[in-house]
């Protein structure tokens, strides 16, 4: 296996299972320069990451795992996590900047939603932005929304988009979700179980949790 090689299959274990062009690809985010150390992802991220994906069930492991760890959770470590590439650190980042409320990470969690680098962590910054609640983080998610539902072969995380968007809505007393339904339907007509009001529940059942979880931490 030459360099190259060996470089296509760590992104592609990284979560980079689909190269992409977008007109985000140019977009800035912060990158670590050294690599995570086997105990900084031993106490992080190897508790945490895969409790993530169906978090609404998983509520009572994650608040145990995260009793352990959350005195430490600081800036300085959510920084290190979302600098990683690696959908498993991440996502941990994007949950932890949540249940911290480490709203000065927004901008950071929303450009990397918009590049979409990696599978599986879109969910976890849907999420975070959903639990920050402002115009910004409603900007970044239609932004994500407005491009991606128009890209048919790419099934990423509109679902969780569409469902974070559809709880702002509710949240807010607004409506901007209106606005995606006719591209939603247009992405879904060839996907036989992608379902809007599925995607919104599962959305809910989830920052429900999130939302438990943080309130149980602090």
């Amino acid at each position: 296996m030459d360099d190259k090689e060996k470089k296509a299959l760590e992104r592609h274990v990284a979560g980079a299972t689909v190269i992409h062009k977008s007109p985000f690809e140019y977009i800035t985010t912060q990158q670590n320069e050294k690599t995570l150390t086997k105990d900084f992802i031993d106490k992080f991220v190897n508790p945490i990451y895969l409790n993530l994906k169906g978090l609404g069930n998983k509520k009572d492991i994650l608040q145990n795992e995260i009793k352990e760890v959350f005195k430490d959770i600081n800036s300085k470590v959510v920084s290190t996590l979302l600098g990683d590439f690696n959908w498993r650190t991440r996502s941990v980042g994007a949950f932890f900047a949540a249940i911290k409320n480490l709203t000065e990470f927004q901008d950071e969690i929303g450009r990397l939603l918009l590049k979409s680098e990696v599978c599986y962590a879109g969910t976890s910054y849907c999420l975070t932005l959903a639990d920050i609640n402002n115009q910004n983080s409603i900007d970044y998610l239609n932004q994500y929304l407005a491009y991606y539902l128009t890209q048919n072969e790419l099934r990423f995380d509109q679902g969780a988009a569409m469902g974070a968007i559809a709880y702002l809505d509710k949240q807010n007393g607004t409506d901007e979700l209106k606005k995606h339904l006719d591209k939603w339907n247009d992405f879904v007509s060839d996907k036989e179980n992608w379902d809007l009001k599925r995607s919104i529940d599962h959305f809910e059942k989830n920052i429900t949790a999130l939302k438990e979880i943080k309130k149980y931490a602090s």
